[in-house]
């Protein structure tokens, strides 16, 4: 079940890197659009670069500008607006009798959300390092990559991947803390 939910999002993470490939060049430009694509998704991206700079612009300005549609917008100004990036307020239209929030960047909350995420990757990074440094050549894995399992949770299934089958191969992960080591040293070097 793991597994077929981690393709899923694989998937859609493909779907909508395809949508997004203009913006790549845009996100390695600013350290805190990159942040503001890992942490919300690159589709955010357009909503900072109009925001920079102006204060409360209603969603549907906004969603207008950078030619959206207003509900993806505000799920986007929400889920930035729970990491502390935006602020907004509701006003009540008269006219039509519902509300519409105008939103504005904070920008003194990049930084924040910057260093909270390097930490947060930091983290993982150091705890896998050390799972697969105490499991080191006691991995096995599927030849169709359905699967990674330590020697323990291997042996309890007699070697056989549980999604299709298939014998379980012994996996040398000397490469993976290799790849996990230079991660880390790259994350500590952008401080």
């Amino acid at each position: 079940m793991k597994q077929v939910l981690k393709m899923q999002r694989m998937q859609i993470g493909k779907r909508l890197m395809q949508k997004a490939k203009p913006l790549a060049a845009v996100v390695r430009k600013s350290g805190h659009l990159q942040t503001v694509a890992e942490v919300i998704g690159e589709e955010a991206v357009p909503v900072v670069q109009y925001l920079k700079g102006k204060k409360n612009i209603s969603e549907f300005k906004i969603a207008e500008s950078i030619r959206a549609e207003v509900n993806s917008v505000r799920k986007m100004l929400y889920a930035m607006q729970t990491s502390n990036l935006v602020t907004y307020y509701r006003k009540k239209d008269r006219q039509k009798g519902w509300y519409i929030s105008y939103w504005t960047l904070k920008p003194e909350s990049f930084d924040h959300l910057s260093i909270a995420t390097r930490k947060q990757k930091l983290q993982q990074l150091s705890e896998r390092l050390h799972k697969e440094e105490a499991n080191e050549g006691l991995f096995y894995i599927c030849p169709s990559l359905c699967t990674r399992l330590e020697f323990d949770k291997a042996a309890e299934i007699s070697f056989k991947c549980p999604e299709c089958g298939s014998t379980l191969q012994h996996q040398d992960n000397s490469k993976t803390i290799e790849q996990l080591r230079q991660k880390i040293s790259e994350i500590e070097l952008r401080k």
